[in-house]
């Protein structure tokens, strides 16, 4: 079958009632892990700035804007490329395992469109599972070889389309316009940049995988599909198709239609159980567990002997001494340290002094990855004269390492604790999470608060329930 087609017909006709039982709890649990970081990411001063800089930004450098809420505040593209921005900005979003994140580009398309059309709660609940099941099934079908993958890398530019197709949900489009509007979207995407954002020789950019610049490209090409523009519906064909165009050495235009609306992608994308590049998970978990086998406390440890996977052993996994929280979101060693120290995962791990804390940073030295790269995070944890080692081969947070409803809960009423209480922290979780029951989902967007964001403002919030 026509692959774009059936994208599109999967979007245009999907019904919250469609959804397998396991579909509709997946949903609303990336749904509401997704809401949490981007609400949370305003709570540090690079959330802030980026939505100072697209939310009425013609208030001038010393101006003052009124506050910025997630979803509902600003310009509906400004609007939309800042969600997206802050979404991925503490590194704590979902993964799709291997193949980077969906979320922060979907749910963003998806609630803006939801919120311009008036849906109900059960049209954004389809909205959004349409978002991420396309967003799946795009990574899956465009993922390189790791070949490939060390020359050209980009996810936002991969999830494009499937912020299009998502929002072609929310906006109840035709067959026929949501499959333009997802050829318009990879016209349009984001260049795959991550070689130079992330890997360069600049440290880690606050652009990272460009997921703003993804979003507000899928939701111009929907409205724009909307309102009669016509898209490349060839986009995904010969050898000079989507795949070509962003980068892969790999198309499998089967997996975007096998099964489509029977069985479902997203069950497979994972959440983080910690603030940082997935590729560190593993060791992550290993570091801990070897850590507690050998019985030795952080003060103890002599030695952390680390092998994991290729892209750890090479900048910007190796920096011993991050300055930003960009670049700390890839230092194994720093990332390591906070975990060893149980520093609380979260925005704890961000805060400016827990670059310069004396344990964190004399930890760091410590840490090493000789050998050669492994499938498994494996560590070796030594001092005192003892030691272990741990393999871990997959992650808190992965498909087969789920968390549980409780730590999920734990990480979302972490992330905004102290901005909203204790009460209305748990109803909106357990409201995001049965979306469908909403009759619009205005009012529970509201009940997450506003901030300031004018320049030289405090860390404060604004329209708390």
């Amino acid at each position: 079958m026509d692959p774009l087609l059936a994208i599109a017909e999967f979007a245009a006709g999907l019904h919250a009632e469609d959804l397998s039982d396991a579909a509709r709890e997946q949903a609303g649990t990336l749904l509401a892990d997704s809401v949490a970081c981007t609400v949370a990411a305003l709570r540090v001063p690079e959330g802030r700035a980026i939505a100072r800089a697209l939310h009425h930004p013609d208030a001038g450098p010393g101006g003052t804007r009124p506050p910025y809420r997630a979803y509902l505040s600003g310009e509906l593209i400004g609007g939309v490329q800042t969600d997206a921005y802050l979404a991925n900005l503490l590194d704590f979003d979902d993964v799709y395992e291997g193949s980077g994140h969906i979320g922060c580009v979907t749910v963003p398309a998806a609630l803006r469109a939801a919120i311009m059309a008036r849906a109900t709660g059960a049209e954004a609940l389809a909205a959004v599972s349409v978002g991420f099941e396309a967003g799946c099934r795009l990574a899956e079908a465009t993922r390189p070889t790791d070949a490939a993958r060390q020359q050209i890398w980009g996810i936002g530019s991969r999830i494009a389309p499937a912020a299009a197709a998502g929002a072609a949900r929310a906006l109840r489009m035709t067959v026929d316009q949501t499959r333009h509007a997802i050829a318009i979207a990879c016209a349009t995407a984001p260049l795959p940049s991550v070689r130079k954002t992330v890997y360069g020789g600049c440290g880690v950019t606050w652009m990272k995988n460009n997921m703003g610049a993804a979003a507000a490209a899928g939701l111009s090409a929907a409205l724009m599909a909307r309102n009669g523009a016509l898209g490349p519906t060839d986009i995904f064909e010969g050898e000079q198709g989507f795949a070509r165009m962003i980068g892969s050495d790999t198309w499998k235009p089967a997996v975007l239609s096998d099964e489509l609306g029977r069985t479902w992608r997203m069950e497979q994308l994972g959440l983080k159980a910690y603030p940082c590049c997935r590729h560190a998970h593993a060791v992550i978990d290993a570091a801990r567990a070897a850590r507690d086998k050998a019985g030795l406390p952080p003060a103890q440890i002599e030695d952390v002997r680390v092998a994991g996977p290729l892209w750890i052993y090479s900048e910007p996994f190796t920096n011993p001494a991050p300055s930003t929280m960009h670049d700390a979101q890839y230092s194994l060693p720093f990332i390591l340290a906070m975990a060893l120290l149980d520093v609380e995962p979260g925005l704890d791990w961000f805060a400016v002094d827990a670059y310069c804390r004396p344990d964190a940073r004399a930890l760091a030295t410590r840490v090493h990855t000789p050998g050669e790269p492994s499938a498994l995070g494996r560590v070796t944890v030594s001092g005192a004269g003892r030691a272990a080692t741990v393999e871990v081969e997959a992650p808190r947070g992965s498909p087969s390492a789920p968390l549980s409803l409780a730590e999920r809960q734990r990480k979302f009423t972490g992330l905004l604790s102290g901005w909203m209480d204790g009460t209305a922290i748990e109803g909106a979780f357990e409201r995001l999470r049965d979306l469908a029951a909403e009759r619009t989902i205005g009012a529970l967007l509201e009940a997450f608060p506003a901030v300031e964001v004018g320049a030289g403002g405090q860390v404060t919030a604004t329209g708390r329930p």
